[in-house]
């Protein structure tokens, strides 16, 4: 998923080096199959996507960048099932392969004639959700029609968000008109006739395969960052955008509540107080002996009230005020 977040951010004109600097995002990480970069990096890189692309539309040009085969085994776990029932329920049951499994939620329903699959993104960035849901709704129906070798429609789509001032993008990709929003969930509708017909890539034996090969590249498969890695990382990002570090910000980036957080960050021995406190500390030191900016804009950035604010904590930390570590050497 960041290798392809990654060529999306290409095609779009912007350069993926900017990022090489996250820990998760190192050329020996991407090359590896079974490293799992972090929820908050990922968030970054759509984040970038929609502020830099054409919004939520970025949902449908990333799922346009993301040929079968592009996700190894999940892919063909949604392809080669005996019909499309069969092959989408599982490859969605392994869903662990392209995400995190703490932030989406997926079922797949049969209903009378019809087969539905719902998808749900947990908390982050409204505009970041939306984007991603919109991605994800592609992603299945691309996969569906990889998978039969038809053009199928869906009878009905559903999205949670908000009508966009224009749609056309969205009937031109799904094919239909049949696209409501604000529904209860985001859904992805076929009718029978299409998801119990044959696959022409169906093979005896072959889902067994890749259903072990799927569980065994889950049991190798290792996270860059723990959890605490991967909280800083977040609060490192939002600093690093010129954004006050809130509770609910981070949380947004982290895909949860900030309740959760805050109870995490309990576990871990630690506080939202203790954790900002840290960083801005550093980043404090760091925009005062490296850069220009007046005193006025790093208290705003780093999400002080006021100067003085800023300047009492500086000299709790280092026992002078802020001018005299300017004139400092580095």
């Amino acid at each position: 998923m960041a290798r392809m977040l990654l060529r999306t951010l290409s095609h779009a004109g912007m350069d993926p080096a900017g990022f090489v600097h996250l820990p998760d995002l190192q050329p020996d990480v991407l090359a590896d199959d079974l490293a799992r970069p972090s929820t908050p990096t990922l968030v970054s890189l759509w984040e970038q996507l929609v502020t830099h692309e054409l919004g939520t539309a970025v949902g449908v040009n990333a799922a346009a960048l993301a040929p079968l085969g592009t996700y190894g085994v999940w892919d063909y776990l949604f392809t080669t099932g005996p019909n499309l029932i069969a092959s989408a329920s599982r490859a969605l049951g392994y869903l662990e392969l392209l995400g995190d499994p703490s932030t989406e939620r997926i079922e797949t329903i049969e209903d009378g004639r019809l087969f539905v699959i719902r998808h749900h993104t947990g908390p982050a960035v409204p505009d970041v959700v939306e984007a991603i849901e919109i991605f994800a709704q592609m992603l299945w129906l691309r996969r569906a029609r990889e998978a039969t070798g038809r053009p199928i429609v869906p009878a009905r789509v559903t999205f949670r968000h908000r009508p966009p001032r224009a749609h056309t993008y969205l009937v031109e990709a799904f094919g239909t008109t049949s696209i409501d929003y604000d529904a209860p969930c985001n859904s992805l509708t076929f009718l029978d006739d299409d998801a119990r017909a044959p696959l022409p890539m169906s093979q005896p034996g072959i889902e067994h395969v890749l259903v072990r090969h799927a569980d065994q590249v889950l049991a190798a498969s290792k996270p860059i960052l723990d959890w605490l890695g991967t909280f800083r990382l977040a609060l490192d990002t939002t600093l690093a955008e010129d954004c006050a570090p809130t509770l609910d910000r981070v949380a947004q980036r982290l895909a949860i509540s900030p309740r959760t957080l805050q109870r995490r960050l309990g576990e871990h021995g630690t506080s939202w107080r203790e954790e900002i406190e840290t960083v801005r500390q550093a980043q404090a030191l760091k925009l005062i002996r490296d850069t220009d900016l007046p005193m006025q804009a790093i208290a705003a950035r780093l999400g002080y009230s006021d100067v003085r604010a800023m300047r009492r904590a500086v000299h709790r930390w280092h026992g002078h005020p802020p001018h005299t570590l300017r004139q400092a050497p580095a």
